[in-house]
This record gives C-alpha cells, structure tokens and sequence, in this order.
C-alpha cells in the first residue's frame, strides 16, 4: 500500500496494527481498545481499494494484522466483541439496530478484506456468527424505518437492507458519510 495523492496509505496502515498492538498490550479499556483498533482499519478500509488490499503491500500488512490478532489480550478482545455484537444484535429490536449492523460489517470487513476469520476467531466465535445473522434477520422486522444505509456499506452487508426487504419496500437510501459514530447514526 503505497501513498497516493492525499492519502498517506503507509500512515493508515500502520494506525490501524499500532491500535490492534496496544489492544494486545493494555489490559484496561477493553471495548473502546478494540472500538479505536476496528476504527482505523475502517478507515484504512474505505481509503484502500480491493486490489491495493491485495498488492504485496496490503498482503504483507494482513500478515502482521494477522500476528497481532491472536496476541496478547486480542482473542479474549475480539471474542468479547463478538459477544457484544450478538447482544447487540438480540436487542436491535429494543435498543438499535443500526449499532448492531455496524458491529456485524466490522467484523464482515476484518475477516473478508484483511484476515480470514479461521485463522483469529476461536471456534466459540465463529459459531457466534451465524447466531448474530439469525437475530439481525428476526429483529429485522421490528427495526426503525427509514434509516438510511451509510455509502462505504457493500450490497454483501444485508444485514443493512433487511429491515426494509421484509417490509416489501425499497433499498432505503445511501447516506452521504461514512460516518463512525454507531451511537449518533
């Protein structure tokens, strides 16, 4: 990943592994560790193409995310996000489900653009993932209408549309940010 004009890809690249690094070193702030790791390599995600994701660059930096995902305080981190994104997802129905959706992508986006899950979940975790897909799909139906679909959110994310394909209606429209705040959306 190299620098192109306006972006410093080398910089948001290495925000992203020094975010997954400190997650795996500090032992305190749990959820806002892996909340800022998740955020950088949002951000590194919407500023890179597929193919600079899979240049030598890209390839060498999953490598090291890769490293970093199964050290230190990060698998007891990312099963914990896991199990929140579940809890998330069982009460959209009462809380929000646009939080639960942008957990769900998160972890979509780690494991198909930078790491398979097989290689940084534990097997608890990656039986979790079906289980949010089910209470995402049954909590569809309740969920908030016409709440706009953020625009870095891919068609593969369905998670997103449900709520709206259930209600027999159109996609609901693409906001025009990418905005991070899950709390303010």
């Amino acid at each position: 990943m190299g620098a192109d004009a306006g972006r410093d890809l080398p910089s948001l690249a290495g925000r992203a592994l020094d975010a997954f690094a400190e997650s795996a070193s500090r032992r305190r702030d749990r959820d806002a560790l892996m909340d800022d790791a998740f955020a950088a390599l949002f951000e590194l995600y919407r500023r890179t193409s597929p193919a600079e994701r899979r240049s030598p660059a890209g390839r060498t930096f999953s490598g090291t995310l890769a490293e970093l995902l199964v050290s230190g305080n990060n698998p007891d981190r990312l099963s914990l996000y896991v199990v929140r994104t579940q809890t998330a997802a069982e009460n959209a129905r009462y809380e929000a489900y646009r939080p639960a959706c942008w957990r769900r992508s998160m972890l979509e986006i780690l494991g198909e653009e930078f790491v398979p899950w097989g290689d940084f979940l534990r097997p608890v975790d990656l039986e979790a993932v079906p289980r949010i897909d089910e209470a995402l799909a049954a909590v569809a139906d309740s969920a908030v209408e016409g709440e706009d679909v953020p625009d870095w959110v891919p068609r593969s994310h369905w998670w997103w549309w449900e709520p709206e394909r259930r209600r027999g209606g159109e996609a609901p429209r693409r906001q025009g940010n990418g905005t991070l705040d899950v709390v303010g959306d």
